[in-house]
């Protein structure tokens, strides 16, 4: 039990800064998520999100003992976030309206995408944000290729100039620069 104390301990003092910015990011978004502030939710998100900042840390603190995280990337990170959000507002809409259509002008189409991005997380954010998104569902990721399934042929053709993927880009090569 003394050696897990200490463990804990030694990962939130390597990096004291990047533990709280995320504990407090994490319980905010918590707080958010579940609409309530009683007593019990604050307890469970702060027992959850303590151990998901303790992964956090195991995951992402280097060998200098701190997090690989820049004012850039951040800025980028709330910007694709954003803007994630927005499409998927103006996708819940669009969905709604060919839904709600008499006709319902449903054409279904797939499509291979070839991405760039070198790094399974971005790789795999991308991939969810086009899940994410009504009408659009990132079928497989394999390697560089992504298989996307739209509701509609603009839907699926919709994700090739999408440019979220420019913001994703844009994050991962900034990453590369703290390595």
């Amino acid at each position: 039990m003394s050696f897990l104390k200490n463990q804990l301990v030694n990962r939130f003092q390597r990096d004291i800064t990047g533990s709280i910015i995320i504990f407090v990011t994490l319980m905010i978004t918590w707080l958010l998520i579940s609409a309530s502030i009683d007593w019990q939710h604050i307890l469970v998100g702060f027992i959850l999100m303590f151990m998901l900042t303790l992964l956090w840390n195991q995951l992402t603190i280097d060998e200098r003992g701190k997090t690989k995280v820049s004012w850039r990337q951040f800025k980028l990170l709330m910007r694709y976030l954003f803007f994630l959000e927005l499409e998927i507002v103006i996708a819940n809409f669009h969905v709604a309206a060919i839904v709600l259509s008499p006709k319902m002008p449903i054409s279904p189409g797939l499509i291979v995408l070839k991405i760039d991005l070198k790094k399974d997380l971005p790789r795999v954010l991308y991939a969810n944000s086009i899940t994410m998104t009504p009408g659009t569902i990132t079928v497989d990721l394999e390697g560089d290729r992504l298989l996307v399934h739209g509701m509609t042929k603009h839907h699926a053709f919709g994700v090739r100039s999408w440019y979220l993927y420019d913001i994703m880009k844009d994050l991962e090569e900034d990453s590369g620069k703290n390595d």
